[in-house]
């Protein structure tokens, strides 16, 4: 039946039309590479179809990485692939969650700077932070922080970023999709006065988060752009649950 329509879809279309089906018909047909977590409990053979084709479509047309919205739609559209219920959220409804799937809330994020530490993970904008601009001194920054860091940690059940690597002198970008668990975010709950440095002249501080290995993460509130950074999150503490490495059309700027 669907190839069907496919095929029926096909006789309506224009020149330019089939020309970017058959753009994305040579992508999906392309080989590709998938490793899954035989432990996850989430990322299922179905689930990685999914996401890997999607990945294949995207990279049909372009050469930029994914980003944030495009994920999301894509992990929603992998999670009813798999069989589960999964919609975008609302943010009246679900403050802090963007996606849910059955009834767990999901925060998600996407890193694809040009030059990534593979064994630290960085959430550029882990919240908004306007409150910022109100603290003065490394106590102000404390109190404010720690409660509302918190609090927007309640919001959703887990966190799952997806980081792309470009793979070098190849035209293929990998995708690492990494579960950052909340109790170790929640070790953000210990930060005092003492930990966060004196107000910059950005109006920003930034803190170090420890537990019993050391350096766990940083904190950075930036005071230029008002949001919450953590930085050096280490991928050690953090659950893997697949990595896809898909071809992308020729970089144009080389």
């Amino acid at each position: 039946m669907t190839v069907e329509r496919l095929m029926e879809h096909a006789q309506n279309l224009d020149e330019a039309q089939i020309q970017l089906m058959c753009e994305m018909s040579d992508a999906l047909l392309k080989p590709h590479g998938a490793w899954v977590n035989h432990m996850s409990d989430f990322v299922s053979d179905e689930f990685s179809s999914s996401m890997s084709n999607r990945l294949k479509l995207h990279h049909a047309t372009s050469e930029e990485k994914f980003k944030k919205a495009p994920f999301e739609y894509a992990f929603v559209a992998a999670a009813r692939y798999s069989g589960k219920k999964a919609h975008k959220t609302r943010s009246q409804v679900h403050q802090g969650a963007d996606v849910v799937v059955d009834d767990t809330k999901w925060s998600l994020k996407t890193e694809a700077a040009a030059k990534m530490n593979p064994e630290n993970i960085v959430i550029s904008k882990f919240s908004e932070a306007r409150w910022i601009r109100d603290c003065r001194t490394p106590e102000d920054f404390a109190s404010e922080f720690v409660s509302r860091f918190m609090r927007h940690l309640s919001e959703y059940d887990r966190v799952i970023t997806l980081r792309a690597f470009s793979v070098p002198n190849e035209d293929k970008v990998r995708y690492h999709l990494v579960e950052i668990p909340k109790d170790f975010l929640s070790l953000a709950a210990t930060l005092k006065a003492e930990n966060f440095s004196e107000r910059t002249k950005g109006g920003g501080s930034s803190a170090l988060v420890q537990d019993h290995s050391g350096i766990a993460f940083r904190v950075v509130l930036d005071g230029s752009v008002e949001k919450v950074t953590l930085t050096r999150i280490r991928l050690d503490r953090c659950v893997q649950h697949a990595i896809w490495t898909v071809p992308t059309i020729p970089d144009s700027s080389q």
